[in-house]
């Protein structure tokens, strides 16, 4: 699909490009999402440009390349797609900037291009030059990828809640600590893939900004509103560092936990061992008949032995009270 946004009468307008003839007056910005073969070479044609395929999309995100052709800049950098899904993934954008024209193709729906468009209607006259276009759609994008960063944080900081409640070992009703702790460690994987996102397309915008500073067709005047985008860009992989520690510190936190748990069952059933340990004694020694036990035909013998049994049982009740092992 191939979307236009020309300027006319200052008036910004949107149009929906099926043909080589709909191509409006005053062109801007022309959005192509999942363009097809024939839609490419009509921009092709339209620009007089070459267009690189999406096998070349593909290798410059990998490779991160950025470069000028005839006064063009061409520029490729990953964005976060289905970041609201247990598997966020990154999709290579490419944006091409032309001295009167700037184009962007994609193959996911970032939210980022939906704000810059409404952006562009109500405010269109802000942006004079192509290269006004890619800043304004820039930071569009360096504000979605801190709203996905804070999306991290608020994960992060209820399941720290979770985590170090001090109720946690009391259970709640119909989920013992190990759930608690097994759903937590879901939640964890989620945020530490979705922040490791975060920073695999903060690192690929990055690079871009400054290609994009150091380009020519970019104004002087501009270039203070680019280092604070550069500026951001950083503060936010600094940020996804802290937060990778964060997920790696309430990891730990939470097979910590998990052991406590287990640790606590095992001393339970140790304890329970040890209290009928010496009754089982008794009642193991009792129990061999031989001919010759004088007790054998006592007739207090049986009361005698389960007072004995009981008694073995109180005696380390009471000392491991004493101890605070219970």
């Amino acid at each position: 699909m191939i979307t236009v946004y020309s300027r006319k009468n200052d008036k910004t307008q949107v149009t929906e490009v099926s043909d080589p003839a709909d191509f409006p007056s005053g062109v801007v910005w022309i959005d192509l999402l999942t363009p097809s073969e024939s839609e490419l070479q009509m921009v092709q044609d339209y620009l007089k440009i070459e267009m690189p395929t999406k096998s070349e999309v593909w290798k410059n995100h990998v490779l991160n390349r950025l470069y000028v052709e005839d006064g063009i800049s061409y520029m490729t950098a990953a964005l976060i797609n289905k970041s609201n899904s247990p598997y966020p993934d990154t999709v290579a954008a490419t944006f091409i900037l032309g001295g009167h024209f700037f184009l962007t193709a994609h193959e996911n729906h970032p939210t980022s291009f939906k704000n810059f468009g409404e952006r562009l209607m109500k405010s269109g006259s802000l942006f004079e030059t192509s290269a006004n276009l890619a800043e304004g759609l820039f930071e569009e994008m360096i504000v979605r990828v801190a709203h996905n960063s804070e999306q991290v944080v608020d994960t992060l900081d209820e399941l720290s809640h979770s985590i170090f409640s001090t109720n946690v070992f009391e259970g709640e009703k119909n989920k013992n600590t190990t759930q608690v702790m097994k759903s937590a460690l879901k939640d964890l994987g989620a945020a530490a893939d979705l922040n490791s996102k975060i920073n695999e397309s903060l690192h690929s915008i990055s690079r871009m900004l400054m290609f994009f500073k150091q380009s020519t067709l970019t104004k002087p005047a501009k270039e203070s509103c680019i280092d604070i985008l550069i500026a951001d860009s950083h503060a936010l992989i600094t940020q996804t560092a802290f937060l990778s520690d964060k997920v790696t510190f309430q990891l730990d936190a939470t097979l910590g936990m998990i052991n406590v748990e287990q640790n606590l069952i095992i001393k339970i059933f140790s304890i329970v061992t040890v209290f009928f340990l010496p009754a089982t004694l008794v009642s193991s020694i009792y129990g061999m008949n031989f001919g010759h036990m004088p007790e054998l035909h006592w007739v207090w013998g049986y009361p005698f032995a389960l007072a004995l049994m009981v008694i073995c049982a109180i005696v380390p009740h009471i000392y491991f009270k004493k101890k605070g092992w219970m």
